[in-house]
């Protein structure tokens, strides 16, 4: 077996006088291993060594491309074959072993054979091209042959199966079913493609596992009894506030069915507490595609500065955004209290909504005493009036924060909501800070509060009250359109 000068492979039997010539050697002894060389080598004729007739590994073997063309054909080789040259017919003939390789297939039909599986010709001329060293170079690895394209199992056999996987999606090169490779140029391009499907559906797997982990989460209605409304405070609070919240309220989305405003719709520095502010807000706030409920907040009349003005901030509110939602025609029972201006309540779905007037700015220490127990006594009426079973959830909406300022409306109620086996959700305006939800009672653990982002970042957040008694609620915060 020697190289060609052309870089390839070719092997002869070397006759009598040249094997008698050599011989194996021996090395070894004294303990050492024992090593063997061949000893001989150079008694080949120097005129082989430097014939002009050079072994470039061009031949023909039953088969004729153009690169054959300068190889004379004339010569008859001791095999007689009339179409192989007499050098490569006789002295260096590979039929035997060809044969025995390949379970009787002569180098004729071995060929034809290749040239069927590789019919193509754009990148090779003939499946001679596709010649390679050994086993082993085929990909570079080292690793014995396994026929990927075979190794398949439509049983158990999950060590077939990976040998297919591994074969056919992140193999370097691709074999066909007789050990030959494919044109490494297509093979590479089909290996590519199948990795990229792969990396695709994975991907895909993966979006589509996050999108339907968002759309449980927080916005298809999935029963007929769970419960959508949006809310939003503190606006308009300025012109360019108005523009944006008349676009938020026309691009309202579909599964609203009411909105909650917590107060301040009149917070501009220089409408508070006028009674056109109030005009311009509710003419605002009338282009709601739902039935919208108003409360009031501070800058509303509290803090319009002296009692006088807060009473009279108070009429223009009542008179512009009090009992809000009979501006729609809906279906809600809603009851209101007389005692205190903006508290309502209305059962719907099994959720007992209710509001409470709550402002950051203190008043007078007997009105805010006074409120605050109309308040304690609403709330109470309220939750009292229907049978436990009647309702699974109570939703609160007020403007200030829980708070030991707010402690004589708060503390009553919370030691009865705590003894209420049912989730309670407390909805307020920003005082500070930003989006938050939170427990602000320990011993009140089904008790929880939800402040909303500052006035104007965010459009009217969206809140589902679920059919579910153990964590109904849902809070969905939205980007302006």
């Amino acid at each position: 077996l020697f190289r060609t000068t052309g870089g390839g492979l070719a092997m002869r039997e070397l006759d009598d006088e040249e094997s008698a010539g050599i011989e194996i050697i021996n090395k070894g002894g004294g303990g050492r291993q024992a090593q063997a060389s061949i000893s001989g080598l150079d008694s080949f004729k120097s005129s082989e060594k430097s014939s002009a007739q050079r072994f470039d590994g061009t031949f023909t073997i039953g088969s004729h491309d153009e690169e054959d063309n300068h190889v004379p054909t004339t010569a008859k080789g001791k095999d007689g074959d009339g179409d192989t040259p007499s050098l490569w017919s006789s002295r260096y003939s590979v039929e035997r072993q060809l044969m025995a390789i390949t379970g009787g297939l002569d180098s004729q039909h071995m060929l034809n054979k290749m040239d069927k599986l590789h019919a193509s010709r754009e990148k090779t001329k003939s499946a001679r091209g596709l010649y390679r060293a050994s086993a082993d170079a085929m990909d570079g690895s080292g690793e014995d042959y396994v026929d990927y394209t075979r190794s398949y199992s439509l049983g158990v056999h999950l060590g077939g199966v990976w040998q297919w996987v591994k074969g056919t999606m992140w193999s370097d090169v691709s074999m066909n079913y007789d050990g030959t490779t494919q044109s490494l140029v297509r093979a590479e391009k089909a290996r590519v493609k199948r990795r990229r499907i792969l990396i695709g559906s994975v991907f895909m797997v993966v979006f589509l596992t996050v999108i339907g982990v968002l759309v449980k989460k927080g916005n298809t209605t999935v029963s007929p009894n769970d419960v959508n409304f949006y809310v939003l405070s503190d606006e308009p609070y300025d012109m360019s506030d108005l523009r944006q919240l008349t676009r938020d309220l026309e691009r309202l989305p579909k599964d609203a069915e009411f909105v909650i405003h917590l107060g301040n719709a009149n917070g501009n520095e220089q409408s508070q507490c006028e009674e056109y502010g109030f005009e311009r807000a509710a003419a605002v706030l009338k282009e709601c595609p739902v039935p919208m409920f108003v409360i009031t907040g501070d800058k509303d009349w509290a803090a319009c500065g002296s009692k006088r003005a807060a009473e009279d901030a108070l009429k223009y509110w009542n008179n512009n955004l009090g009992q809000f939602d009979q501006n729609w025609d809906h279906n809600f029972d809603v009851h209101y209290q007389g005692e205190v201006v903006g508290n309502f309540a209305f059962l719907h779905k099994g959720v007992l909504f209710l509001s409470v007037n709550i402002v950051d700015t203190d008043t007078e220490p007997d009105e805010m005493t006074d409120r605050h127990e109309r308040n304690v006594m609403w709330t109470k009426e309220q939750m009292n009036a229907y049978k436990q079973n009647q309702y699974r959830a109570v939703v609160i909406f007020g403007h200030s924060h829980p708070s030991d300022d707010q402690g004589e409306y708060f503390w009553p109620v919370i030691d009865q909501i705590k003894n209420l086996d049912k989730p309670v959700l407390y909805l307020h305006a920003n005082k500070h800070g930003n989006y938050e939800i939170y427990t602000p009672f320990d011993e009140a653990k089904n008790f929880k509060a939800v402040q909303l982002e500052k006035q104007g970042r965010e459009a009217p957040m969206k809140v589902t009250i679920l059919d579910n008694d153990s964590d109904p609620f849902n809070v969905l915060r939205n980007k302006h359109t």
